[in-house]
């Protein structure tokens, strides 16, 4: 008879050790009240299986949850909600004492294969985190406390340069005014203001900087109750739902009982979350869901800590997340295609990410609209359409009923922002406040329903509007577009009515204070992030990105009043968020105004980003927008163009790991990480079935068209989820082209519609190529087979070979010619692919150069190439050439503005990191830096982004993060604070080559 513990051909140790945990959670289920009771919601049980495993079949064993109670089966069940596979014993030990990190990390390794429905498994991670909280907790501690014992020991003893940081700011320029389109700004540089002379917005930073986000429970406590009392699939009588009516129900019912809250002395009111400063939102119908396992430990993790009350935990798990564990959008394609390759691969993570799982953002809504005509005007719009449709166009009626009701909800909650303010008025005894109150009350009794007339009420509108919109839609991307262009009519308006000099100055600097405000404002919520997320997007925001300057839709220069104020709280305040672009248009353009983005580049250290202005018009000229429409052009998320208010892009739909596809033609077909025989076989390097370059390269595209394919695929059935589960149609009733189409901005309603991919390793694929081509093909120095045997083995047996590939091999940003057309090529190939296909929407797909963090995260996930990066390094940032590749930025600078942009339809991020001399002054080193940026865009360059920040500046502010608060980098596209970074992510920004200007 076997013992006890015991391993057989039936039962391995490894087994018996899970069962024997799994059955110890099973007595404390099944006989302690206080642990049985998180298994009982308010839809009743939580019931599901789940099934462990490991692939060499050494485990097989699952659970079951029903009534109440955990039982332990004995094999894996045939039929498990969801399932999970280790890749060997080793891993599935470590997880039974690792903490949540570490095994979101084995996940990423794909050491953990997780599938069927994932939000069973956040539940079940949950239930886990019952027993395992504390000591999580305590190690988490213990691991922050090591890491800044390390660091600031590694720093004893070295300069700090926190002060030569503080110091820009303190040193300003005064421009001179000689633009024709800046009316009232002596000083367009407003030189003569710093952040102390507005205290009110310096308190905001200092709070914003401070404080720790709290998840709020608000919007999904809201919008579930409303589906749980009217039904989700079918109303209360049974019927089938209308989506989008069920939609506009469900939201009006939410901004009417939305918390109107005024953060006090602000100029602004409302709130996104219903706290004050700095919530973070929940979107159950996305991937909500994922902060599960982390309801008791999120408020200790080192990146992004979230705080979260008794209160918010039991409403999330008990009222909640039960009710959406079968609505999210990616459950609803699991559903109805049976859990499509497409979707499998996905969830992988190591070859492409949908952010279609989280929203359909990356847009601009149409604020002019807004504040033109407010929402009794736009409800008009609709009610005189509603009056000419017939019986017959029931679909149509619905859509404009549906938005009609979102605008009147819109409505309802300003007029609660009112009675807010005049109440707060009446108990207020300091008269400057009651007079700023009393002027909120008076401003939301009038807009948004009704037209604007002044900065302070555009100001306001466009904000709760933009709480709306974020209200409806899970922010990812979403955009505010050309505010300078927009508010500098009412800024006019404004000043031309005061005559004396010193008025107009107080009315400047109010001007300045109120889009401070409305920054911090933009910076009152956080995207939430489960722990894997702050390894997937380190560092990001909602890249709410506002774009300044450029043309007018009539072709005229843009730059205005505005546009310097703009400029300058971006300087004083250098927060992460708005993200901000600037449009530089070589022919209408001034050099003052060019060198002014030097300036606060410089200043903040990296922002704004800047476009050039027609070589992006000339990439967006297939699709033969309206002349006008291509000008009013601006960018969204990170770095992408969109048509302002026409245009839904939803330019971020999905990361694409383009070195997947090498790694793929490398090993016939299969992922080497994943260990999946995956794509077509095209071809076995060992078998020497390739004899010519272009051989191999048909291999790579092959494998680059079959996932492009697959990511397409999962897109557009994603779409089909959006359209059912989370219609918008408050944001199509403020798009062009939805009321007169009586379409949802989901099933197409938009002027203009595609779908945006992020392409991520141009230059790593390039510059593997031309390895391959140089050495192998051409050189013969090599073998394919010695090249790919020493790519396996991570160049560790054969250094010399590591050597003459980054030494001799002519790499993208070398200023060869051959390394330009390879990259050309591979562009090229990556547009044609994705522009073949059609979205759910109508629209065609758009291909970009830039990777949020994924460089990072992917590279992690990929092993050696040839291009002699190593296993699980990160890849170039975007479309930045390796900081091998050249010692002269100059030589960068030309490859990069010599790439095509017909193939960047999606635009492009390009990361220089430029260090001033410590000699130069602040005058000097931003003529400078102008001078490489005006080089850039006169070759024709597309886009530029800079860190004006030292290596070691970056490693101090690792070891005392105390003194480098707002610490601003550009990632790919987007602003983040580098110390809230994850330390690969703040590694991979020290690691670039810096050039000193």
């Amino acid at each position: 008879m076997r013992k006890t513990g015991e391993s057989d051909k039936n039962i391995s140790l490894l087994q018996y050790v899970f069962a024997t945990v799994f059955r110890l959670m099973a007595l404390f289920i099944n006989y302690i009240p206080s642990f049985r009771a998180y298994l009982k919601t308010r839809f009743g049980f939580l019931n599901f299986t789940a099934g462990y495993r490991t692939a060499n079949g050494s485990m097989g064993i699952g659970i079951r949850f029903c009534d109440g109670r955990m039982k332990v089966l004995g094999r894996y069940p045939d039929n498990a909600d969801t399932s999970t596979t280790f890749r060997d014993d080793k891993t599935a030990y470590a997880t039974l004492t690792a903490p949540m990190s570490d095994i979101m990390h084995m996940v990423l390794a794909n050491k953990i294969i997780l599938e069927g429905n994932m939000n069973y498994n956040f539940l079940f991670m949950f239930i886990q985190s019952l027993f395992r909280s504390d000591s999580q907790i305590r190690s988490m501690k213990k691991a922050i406390k090591m890491k800044e014992s390390r660091l600031k020991k590694e720093s004893a003893g070295k300069e700090t340069h926190s002060g030569k940081f503080d110091a820009r700011k303190k040193s300003l320029i005064k421009g001179r005014n000689t633009e024709p389109g800046v009316e009232y700004l002596q000083d367009p540089y407003l030189s003569g203001y710093s952040l102390d002379d507005f205290p009110r917005v310096r308190k905001f930073l200092d709070i914003h900087l401070t404080t720790i986000p709290e998840i709020c429970p608000e919007r999904p406590r809201l919008m579930t109750d409303w589906f749980v009392e009217n039904g989700f699939e079918t109303d209360k009588n049974g019927k089938p739902w209308e989506p989008v009516l069920r939609q506009a129900y469900a939201m009006k019912y939410l901004m009417e009982n939305k918390k109107p809250k005024i953060r006090k002395d602000d100029l602004l009111a409302g709130t996104t979350t219903s706290n004050e400063n700095n919530g973070v939102v929940i979107f159950p119908e996305a991937r909500g869901l994922a902060i599960w396992p982390e309801l008791f430990t999120a408020e200790h993790r080192e990146i992004y800590p979230y705080k979260i009350t008794d209160e918010t935990m039991k409403i999330l798990h008990f009222e909640v997340f039960p009710f959406w564990i079968n609505r999210t959008f990616s459950e609803w394609v699991r559903q109805k295609y049976r859990n499509p390759l497409s979707q499998r691969i996905e969830e992988r993570f190591a070859v492409f990410f949908h952010f279609k799982t989280l929203a359909i953002s990356h847009f601009i809504a149409d604020f002019p609209k807004v504040i033109r005509v407010g929402a009794g005007g736009i409800i008009n719009e609709i009610d005189n359409e509603l009056s000419t449709l017939d019986a017959s166009n029931t679909a149509r009626k619905n859509n404009l009923t549906a938005m009609r009701l979102c605008l009147e909800g819109l409505i309802a909650y300003a007029r609660n922002l009112s009675l807010e303010a005049a109440r707060q008025a009446a108990e207020e005894k300091n008269t400057g406040r009651k007079k700023e109150l009393e002027l909120l009350a008076g401003i939301f009794a009038k807009v948004p329903e009704r037209p604007a007339e002044t900065l302070d009420e555009a100001i306001n509108a466009i904000w709760v509007t933009w709480i709306m919109i974020h209200m409806e839609n899970t922010d990812a991307g979403l955009s505010l577009g050309r505010l300078d262009q927009w508010l500098q009519p009412y800024f006019l308006s404004d000043i031309r009515k005061i005559a004396s000099v010193e008025g107009r100055e107080e009315y400047i600097r109010h001007a300045i204070e109120m889009i401070g405000c409305f920054y911090l404002r933009c910076n009152d919520k956080l995207n939430l992030y489960p722990e894997i997320g702050n390894f997937l997007f380190g560092g990001a925001s909602g890249e709410q990105a506002i774009t300044l300057g450029g043309i007018t839709p009539e072709g005229n220069d843009a730059v205005n009043d505005m546009t310097y104020i703009f400029l300058k709280v971006t300087e004083m305040l250098s927060t992460r968020s708005p993200n901000v672009n600037a449009r530089y248009n070589r022919e209408k353009n001034s050099d003052i105004y060019l060198k002014r983005l030097c300036d606060v580049n410089f200043i903040t250290s990296a922002s704004p980003s800047m476009h050039g202005d027609e070589t992006v018009m000339k990439s967006l000229e297939e699709f033969n927008y309206e002349t006008a429409d291509l000008r009013d052009w601006a960018a969204t998320g990170c770095v992408e163009p969109s048509i302002c208010g026409r245009h839904v892009g939803h330019t971020n739909c999905m990361m694409m790991n383009m070195v997947a596809a090498l790694e793929m033609a490398m090993n016939n077909g299969k992922h080497p990480l994943m260990d999946w025989d995956l794509g077509p076989k095209t071809g076995s390097i060992e078998n020497g079935d390739f004899r010519r370059f272009d051989e191999f390269f048909t291999a790579f595209e092959t494998q680059y068209r079959f996932l492009i394919d697959q990511s397409v695929e999962y897109n557009n059935m994603l779409g089909e989820a959006h359209a059912y589960i989370r219609p918008t149609p408050f944001v199509s009733s403020i798009m062009d082209g939805c009321i007169r189409k009586g379409k949802d901005i989901t099933s197409g309603g938009a002027k203009y519609n595609t779908s945006g991919a992020a392409c991520i390793g141009l230059a790593d694929v390039t510059d593997s190529m031309m390895a391959i081509k140089k050495l192998v093909f051409n050189g013969g120095k090599v073998s394919f087979g010695s090249l790919k045997e020493a790519v396996d083995g991570n160049f560790e047996n054969n250094r010399t070979l590591h050597s003459i590939i980054t030494k001799q091999v002519p790499f993208f940003g070398s200023g060869s010619d051959e390394a330009i057309a390879m990259a050309n090529r591979i562009a090229k190939l990556t547009h044609d692919v994705y522009f073949a296909h059609q979205n759910f929407r109508g629209g065609r797909y758009t291909a970009g150069f830039w990777s949020m963090a994924n460089h990072v995260a992917f590279g992690t996930l990929s092993g050696a190439i040839p291009s002699g990066r190593l296993a699980g390094k990160a890849f170039t940032p975007g479309l930045t050439p390796q900081s091998i590749a050249s010692k002269n930025l100059l030589d960068n600078i030309r490859d990069v503005a010599r790439l095509d942009p017909r193939n960047m339809n999606n635009n492009m991020a390009f990361n220089v990191k430029v260090v001033p001399s410590m000699h130069d002054s602040h005058g000097q080193t931003v003529d400078n830096i102008y001078s490489y940026v005006k080089t850039y865009f006169e070759l024709g360059g597309m886009q530029l982004q800079l860190n004006v920040v030292t290596s070691d500046m970056l490693r101090d502010a690792m070891a005392h993060p105390e003194n480098y608060r707002n610490l601003l980098v550009r990632i790919s596209g987007y602003n983040a604070y580098f110390v809230t970074l994850n330390s690969d992510m703040q590694q991979e920004l020290i690691e670039r080559a810096e050039y000193c200007v």
